[in-house]
């Protein structure tokens, strides 16, 4: 169980769930990230049978399994009464991805919080509440956050009203324990000018071709290097693969420009 800070997920969401009853016509889960009322360990979701799959269903053992983890989408949700109906059918594959890959995230930034735990004396609880909630109230994502701080150091909280010796632990914990993932797409450039200043022109190309990226940095970053002539070599280093191929193109176009604009060449080969 990842803490949440509310009891019961929002509508529209999509949430993790432990299938714990089977019935013929719905399915009972527990939303393990949320405590739910007083009166319960974990909020408990259902799915009715009409919302397991878009195909008829003659069993619905055939579609989920106990104690399976499933990810959900939030149809209604009455905090009163403590009913949560879900929706298996309206998640979609990339959908139930990228909510797999974010609860992985939160349980590496609960687990950090716990090293800061240790060596601070405090509980997680406590810890929650005076520094992870504030921190993660100012991001979009547990993925965002971890990355965020990995990169940019204190500066990436020191605006928000924690608790700075604390921050600096914690910060220093995210830097020795998360290890932020790229993607590289690479190629050969050529590049030709026959004016008296060729060799000018060039380096001022791939100047500009680099300055796409105003701020790089180890996680986003275009390197041009020289192989021999014309021939270099460019790699685009990123996060996600799509802006990596947005920067690229931006990158190839605006070398391109320079070079065609004073006569010269450009050609360029992605590697395979």
């Amino acid at each position: 169980m990842v803490k949440s800070k509310i009891k019961f997920p929002k509508e529209g969401s999509f949430e993790i769930a432990k299938v714990v009853d089977i019935q013929r016509g719905y399915i009972y889960v527990d939303l393990v990230d949320f405590e739910g009322r007083e009166d319960e360990n974990l909020a408990r979701g259902m799915i009715h049978i009409s919302e397991i799959s878009s195909r008829w269903i003659r069993n619905v053992r055939n579609f989920v399994r106990m104690n399976e983890i499933l990810v959900l989408k939030v149809l209604k949700v009455d905090n009163f009464k403590g009913h949560v109906d879900l929706s298996l059918r309206r998640v979609t594959a990339q959908q139930k991805q990228l909510r797999m890959k974010e609860w992985k995230y939160a349980f590496k930034f609960e687990n950090l919080l716990t090293f800061l735990a240790e060596e601070t004396g405090k509980s997680i609880n406590e810890l929650y509440e005076t520094i992870g909630f504030p921190i993660l109230d100012s991001y979009e994502s547990y993925q965002k956050t971890l990355e965020d701080i990995k990169e940019s150091g204190i500066q990436a909280i020191q605006n928000l009203d924690i608790d700075s010796e604390i921050a600096k632990k914690f910060v220093k914990i995210i830097e020795e324990n998360v290890i932020v993932s790229t993607v590289s797409i690479s190629g050969k450039l050529s590049l030709t000018s026959t004016a008296p200043n060729g060799i000018s022109i060039i380096k001022n190309a791939i100047n500009t071709g680099i300055k796409v990226i105003k701020s790089p940095k180890e996680t986003q970053r275009v390197d041009i290097r020289y192989v021999a002539a014309p021939n270099y070599r460019l790699e685009v280093i990123e996060k996600d693969y799509q802006e990596a191929e947005s920067i690229l193109a931006s990158v190839l176009k605006t070398i391109e420009d320079e070079m065609i604009n004073v006569g010269g060449t450009f050609e360029f080969i992605r590697d395979k």
